[in-house]
């Protein structure tokens, strides 16, 4: 493997790197590379995804596979957003059918299970190191090194790809820069099932909650467990002690829906946070790379668009690499145009769907996102036109 001159080297074997490799082998291009820094041992939180992920699995080839994985059914969501009341949303009459809450662990498999089947090249626990870029050979130079070992390789391509997730690790080599519209920090704990009073349809639902000082969602997980998290701006989070569990429990238990279908579930011994930018990288792709899923872009997790702008970014960017290694630069510029142009489709309706909340107008949670909305939109729109 070491020494070869690969057409495309991706950088990233999560669902939008492997969405790549795969769509690129549906046209042909086989000289391909994955890289991956970790062994899919970490557990991952798990995230729901829409009907219509089914027809990005279908463009794949991957839909009778994915359909036998037996992922956790999703049928619908309940929701506590501009109302006291609870709202219901189902997939009953939608064409595709229900959504599904992954199995995240399960799913990452699967698609690196899918790569490798194909015979694509695909080396996992090993990390990017830096690039160097030969202009005049066109050739780029990617210093790996395992994860463990601490073992170096080089490995060489025409074309490489960010799949890198938020980090962008090998875009910021390159010298793109994320900017950032907003910026959330999520506090996580689970629980099991068996342990709660009513069950809420918590098995087949996600619940929505919004409060003064941010939102609650909650959603079943493999092994019966189900998660709530808290999503709020850093300051709230340090100003209400919610990073500790005593705190946020207690923040829960005043939640008019979440809360008391939670109960009397026991204490979580620790929470898990991280943050959840509102972010476009600037630029998403230039001559001989390009960036895919939340490498290009990230987007608030209320959105539920992850996973499925991680496949349809794959299935997008693969045509642009095609032309480019035959020579044509037209649609790796167009495909750039096109994630700055659906980040800003997804500010727009962002901001609308904050807006929906008017009941704590005064709160510095929603004020600063009322408030903003309009100036976000006009930021992205600049960066995606430089």
């Amino acid at each position: 493997m070491s020494g070869s001159l690969y057409d495309v080297i991706i950088i990233g074997g999560g669902p939008a790197g492997c969405a790549t490799a795969i769509a690129l082998h549906q046209l042909g291009i086989t000289k391909v590379l994955v890289v991956e820094g970790s062994d899919y041992s970490r557990e991952r939180i798990g995230e729901s995804i829409p009907p219509d992920t089914r027809g990005l699995f279908s463009r794949l080839g991957l839909w009778q596979v994915f359909e036998q994985q037996n992922h956790q059914r999703c049928l619908g969501s309940y929701s506590s957003w501009g109302s006291d009341d609870l709202g219901f949303n189902d997939f009953l009459f939608n064409p595709r059918g229900h959504g599904w809450h992954l199995d995240r662990l399960s799913f990452d498999r699967f698609m690196a299970d899918e790569v490798r089947l194909r015979g694509i090249d695909f080396l996992s626990g090993v990390r990017f190191h830096q690039l160097n870029r030969d202009r005049q050979q066109q050739v780029t130079n990617i210093a790996l090194t395992g994860s463990q070992s601490g073992e170096k390789q080089q490995q060489s391509c025409r074309f490489v790809v960010d799949a890198s997730g938020r980090s962008a690790s090998l875009a910021r080599c390159i010298g793109a820069r994320f900017k950032t519209q907003d910026n959330l920090l999520c506090v996580a704990g689970f629980f099991h099932r068996q342990e709660l009073a009513t069950d809420l349809a918590l098995q087949h639902m996600t619940l929505l909650e919004a409060v003064e000082h941010g939102w609650w969602y909650s959603a079943h997980l493999p092994g019966d467990r189900i998660i709530a998290a808290f999503a709020s701006d850093s300051e709230i989070i340090l100003q209400h002690r919610l990073k500790q569990p005593e705190h946020w429990c207690r923040a829960l238990a005043q939640t008019r829906h979440l809360g008391p279908a939670l109960s009397p579930a026991k204490l979580p011994l620790s929470l898990h946070t991280w943050v959840a930018p509102s972010a476009l990288l600037n630029p998403p792709a230039a001559e001989g790379w390009l960036a895919v899923g939340d490498a290009a872009s990230c987007y608030d997790p209320i959105s539920s668009q992850g996973i499925y702008k991680a496949l349809l970014g794959g299935l997008n960017a693969a045509p642009a690499i095609a032309a480019w290694l035959q020579g044509d630069s037209r649609p790796l510029m167009d495909y750039r145009q096109s994630v700055g142009e659906a980040f800003i489709n997804y500010l727009a309706q962002r901001a609308y769907f904050y807006q929906r909340e008017q009941r704590w107008m005064q709160a510095a949670f929603w004020r600063k996102r009322h408030l903003a909305s309009g100036i976000y939109q006009g930021e992205a729109a600049t960066a995606v036109h430089e």
